[in-house]
């Protein structure tokens, strides 16, 4: 459903994804959002896959969790959304869960990652460089430009091969960055690709045949 690029650092989480989302054959459905920041828990939500799945866990986020910083969040997360995923069929394609956050107890920033595939098992992050979907990239070439502009280029040639692609995840719309470190949350469009305004037709025109 999505491309999701972060830079998880010491001080510092900084994530880039598309706004495209397809529907169940595989056409342009909508524009959406896929990062949620969720500042009251210092954290922030991101998805790939089934996008019901995906507001079901933010609804539930919202609506039940009691807490101050992802460090409760991360204890209750995978039997969450085992519980969340049963309405769903099994064919219903692979979710993958991101969350990063500020954790008030040990006073670090906290990355961790939830996939269906493996049960929403936790998985915790140390810093690294996520690529997703991943593409042969000349990062030392590209980077002399800016890391923002980097990152543009980056995930127009992860769209190039997506688009290609009989299976393709979808990717479009914008590119949305977030920025978030202990005190701050800052998300902001960064880049429009150049098919967002056919995009747009093919998602009216699809939702015309769907009515």
């Amino acid at each position: 459903m999505t491309a999701i690029n972060f830079i998880y650092e010491e001080n510092q989480i900084t994530i880039y994804m598309d706004t495209l989302s397809l529907d169940e054959k595989g056409r342009p459905f909508k524009y959406v959002s896929k990062l949620f920041p969720i500042p009251h828990l210092r954290s922030v939500i991101c998805g790939t896959g089934n996008l019901d799945l995906i507001m079901d866990w933010v609804h539930q986020v919202q609506r039940n969790v009691i807490a101050a910083d992802i460090a409760y969040l991360s204890e209750i997360t995978t039997e969450q959304l085992i519980a969340l995923q049963e309405k769903y069929p099994k064919d219903a394609g692979a979710t993958t869960i991101y969350q990063f956050g500020y954790s008030q107890l040990v006073e670090k920033l906290k990355g961790y990652v939830y996939r269906s595939t493996k049960d929403f098992f936790q998985e915790e992050y140390d810093f690294c460089f996520g690529i997703k979907p991943e593409v042969d990239f000349d990062w030392d070439q590209e980077g002399k430009a800016g890391l923002d502009n980097a990152f543009i280029n980056l995930m127009v040639k992860q769209k190039e091969i997506d688009d290609k692609n009989p299976n393709r995840v979808g990717i479009g719309g914008e590119i949305h960055k977030f920025i978030l470190n202990k005190d701050t949350y800052l998300l902001y469009t960064l880049h429009r690709f150049s098919d967002y305004e056919s995009c747009y037709d093919e998602i009216l025109k699809n939702l015309k045949s769907r009515s």
